[in-house]
């Protein structure tokens, strides 16, 4: 398992005097957003929660794989077998659509030292490499601890136990971590995070599916929309510390009213690793449409609007976009 470094918003309670249910809905109501670290002698629980839904319960048995699930009987089930001490974890809006989604992960079997490599040291080589995962930093002798998340080997944020929300993507927070172990001896253990697999990329069938009421290829709109998206992502990064589908995702909640289909619990679309994955419940053009005038909002939002028509400006999804009626330039 892993869980946020922050300290508890709540611990030591007991799941034999606790009714989950009841208690998520008063934690939706109080803190908004976090999860339950439920443990017993054999077994570990996780719920992942949002102010309106339940997002995610993660549970794993000792010396087993983890088992995911987004239907609370199997976590219910599990809770009621046992007496489980439970701690409470805050986590910010951001940070909940980034640890309510955390993919499996491996980690490695030996624990590096200070004494062997530098923290920045280790971070530069996995930049490197395109590191996709986190490090995981214990300071000896101290109760500081720290995860640093790395995506395609950028650091995306980090949870400190010293910091609050769980996903801290801000330098000084990391800064710290480094006068920490400048002066203090360290472990770090990495965990690379493995993809899962997505069942339906219609660019794996042997035959072309186009949009309907047009001649373009699904396939090619998918492209087009990374396209899209990979220009989105660069003229985010270069103003904004949050990660940039972080923000989008968060655009996607606020537009649910409109855009229902991009919840991003639902897993209708992802992009993941400058590949979008959607599933065949809605039409592609629908998701596209809807994924566009969200980026575009974000956009508009940080007041990048200039800079992002330049970067559409050569870019060649417009045309394939423009075939499916939807309107990039704005």
């Amino acid at each position: 398992m892993l869980i946020p470094e922050e300290q508890p918003y709540l611990q030591g309670l007991n799941s034999y005097y606790i009714a989950i249910d009841r208690f998520v809905e008063h934690l939706q109501g109080e803190i908004g957003s976090g999860c339950l670290y439920c443990q017993s002698a054999k077994e570990e629980v996780l719920v992942y929660f949002d102010e309106h839904d339940i997002i995610r319960g993660v549970i794993q048995k000792n010396g087993e794989p983890a088992y995911t699930t987004r239907n609370m009987e199997p976590v219910l089930k599990s809770l009621g077998r046992t007496n489980f001490t439970i701690a409470v974890f805050a986590l910010d809006p951001n940070a909940i659509f980034f640890w309510g989604q955390i993919p499996p992960f491996k980690r490695a079997q030996k624990i590096l030292t200070s004494k062997e490599i530098r923290l920045p040291d280790l971070v530069y080589r996995l930049n490197a490499k395109k590191f996709y995962g986190f490090v995981q930093v214990k300071i000896i002798g101290l109760e500081e601890r720290a995860i640093l998340f790395l995506h395609k080997g950028s650091r995306i944020g980090g949870s400190y136990s010293w910091g609050k929300g769980g996903l801290d993507p801000s330098d000084n927070a990391y800064n710290q971590l480094l006068k920490l172990v400048q002066k203090e001896p360290a472990q770090f253990l990495i965990g690379h995070f493995q993809a899962e697999a997505h069942a339906t990329d219609p660019r794996l069938e042997k035959q072309s599916i186009t949009v309907p009421g047009t001649d373009v290829k699904i396939a090619d709109l998918d492209r087009a929309l990374e396209l899209f998206l990979d220009h989105f992502v660069q003229v985010i990064r270069k103003k904004s510390k949050s990660e940039p589908m972080v923000l989008l995702k968060q655009e996607f909640m606020d537009k649910l009213d409109i855009y229902p289909f991009l919840d991003p619990f639902k897993d209708i679309f992802d992009y993941v690793d400058g590949r979008v994955h959607c599933s065949n419940e809605i039409s592609r053009d629908t998701i596209a449409e809807g994924v566009v005038d969200c980026a575009w909002n974000v956009i508009k939002a940080h007041k990048l609007e200039k800079k992002f028509r330049a970067a559409l400006s050569g870019c060649e999804s417009k045309d394939i976009l423009a075939a499916c009626n939807i309107r990039v330039a704005r």
